[in-house]
Formats: C-alpha cells, structure tokens, sequence
C-alpha cells in the first residue's frame, strides 16, 4: 500500500476509529471522530467551576481511559486548547491534551468539515467563568447551532486529536473511505 497525504475534509481510519482531517498543522493532522462516540457528562460534580475543561472528569477520561485503550502517544501531538468562556473571560487560562474537544471557534473554522450528528456534541468552551454562571457549557446541536447545556448532563463526545505525521503511516484505506 502507498503512504499518502491527507487534505481537509478527508477521512481515514486509526485503530478502527473513523476521523475527519481538519486542518494540516506543522505537517500534522489535527483530526475529529467521524462519528459520536457516546453520551457523557462534562464533568461529574455540578458546582461553580465545573464547566473548566482542565478540572472535568470528561478531560480525564478521554486523556486516561480512552488514551491508554485506543491510541498510541507517538502517533499524537499534545495540543493546546484555549479555555476563553464564551463571553470572552480568560479566568481558565489554556491547557494541553492529547484527546480534547473543539472549541466553539474551532467549530466555527472548521464547521465546512464537521459532521452535523444526530446527538449532541460537546465542545470545551464554557459559557461564563464567574461565580453563579460557571456550570454552563457550550454544544453543537444536531442542526449546527451552538447552545448551552450544565455541565452534568450527558452530551455526545467527538474526540479530537493532532496526529503526528513522522510516527503514522497513513494508508490506502484512507483514500477508499473519502471515495465512498
């Protein structure tokens, strides 16, 4: 089989997990689930603060469970997400993952290339940071729109990651797929 390149809106397979090519980053191919995984809380405590992707339980359980069951770290980039809420607060500063969420200004970007799913799909922007108002997270709806939802109810994950082009070897059984 040949080695190819991927372009965005392409989709290939890693460890029988389908992904969308978003974006060529450095060479490297920042990538969404092609599908919604499940349905799950962002974070399992409902008090101010817990709509911080950094202190959620949804954050370790992608950049723990999931990690160590599905990927392998050499063929992933830890990336930096931008916590800024939805509001424009920056009290929740920035943080790095292997798996992570979209921001709703990543979605915005890359909406030509994200699937519109029949459930909803988390991103990791908060709604608001301050006292009274940090439980509200933002989704994407089934129809595209971006809605807030708390933090402690179940939601559909689409995981992302920045896959490292040195140390994977993408194959023929990409281009079938974008055929399809």
């Amino acid at each position: 089989m040949n080695e190819i390149k991927l372009r965005p809106g392409e989709e290939f397979v890693y460890n029988g997990i389908r992904f969308i090519c978003l974006d060529i980053i450095d060479g490297n191919y920042l990538a969404i689930a092609a599908e919604c995984w499940c349905e799950k809380r962002f974070n399992e405590e409902y008090k101010d603060g817990c709509n911080n992707w950094e202190k959620s339980t949804l954050r370790r359980f992608l950049n723990e469970d999931v990690l160590e069951k599905h990927f392998n770290t050499e063929h992933l980039i830890k990336q930096t997400s931008d916590l800024v809420a939805d509001n424009g607060d920056k009290a929740y500063g920035t943080c790095e993952d292997y798996i992570t969420l979209l921001t709703c200004d990543q979605y915005r970007k890359y909406r030509d290339y994200v699937p519109l799913f029949e459930e909803c799909m988390w991103t990791l922007t908060p709604w608001r940071c301050d006292t009274g108002y940090a439980d509200l997270v933002r989704y994407v709806n089934p129809a595209g729109a971006i809605r807030s939802d708390g933090a402690d109810n179940s939601v559909g994950l689409a995981p992302v990651c920045l896959f490292n082009s040195d140390n994977l070897t993408l194959r023929q059984q990409a281009q079938l797929i974008s055929a399809e």
